[in-house]
């Protein structure tokens, strides 16, 4: 009986206080500042190699890379992994990747912002094609601005 009118007591006085205050902080938040040459409607270009198979240490350090199972079959969900540069770009807190975008068919699918704390920008997303589509990759590089890859999907019978 101690026990449970001990327990009462303190759900009691747990309830009573107050667990959140509002923070000054929070009232003076501002909107995030805006993605550098990021537009929700612009076009989706940016610096994209040409030769994939001669590619100089700018362009395999900032190139989006795309990993993807080699059959994609309609309606079926698959993971797509964007990683920035082969290995992985390494961040800073000035020279990192700010943001990554991908989109289908020149509709944006997904935006992701990179904080500061992200030490390597690797990002995957389960999608889910019905008919054939155009991959588009871009990232920000905060020093060597936008690099795009982009690459064709072909649905498997």
């Amino acid at each position: 009986m101690e026990r449970r009118a001990f327990v009462r007591g303190s759900l009691i006085a747990l309830v009573s206080t107050p667990l959140i205050q509002a923070a000054p902080a929070l009232a003076q938040r501002r909107d995030p500042p805006l993605r550098a040459d990021w537009a929700p409607t612009g076009p989706l270009t940016g610096r994209e190699p040409t030769d994939p198979s001669a590619l100089t240490d700018e362009e395999r350090s900032h190139a989006p890379r795309l990993t993807l199972p080699h059959r994609v079959r309609s309606g079926r969900p698959f993971d797509l992994v964007v990683q920035i540069g082969a290995p992985p770009h390494e961040c800073t807190d000035a020279h990192r990747i700010d943001w990554i975008e991908m989109a289908l068919d020149e509709r944006r699918v997904m935006t992701a912002d990179i904080s500061v704390d992200v030490p390597f920008p690797i990002l995957r997303v389960p999608i889910v094609l019905r008919t054939n589509a155009t991959l588009v990759a871009r990232a920000h590089c905060t020093q060597h601005g936008v690099w795009m890859t982009r690459r064709a999907i072909e649905l498997a019978v």
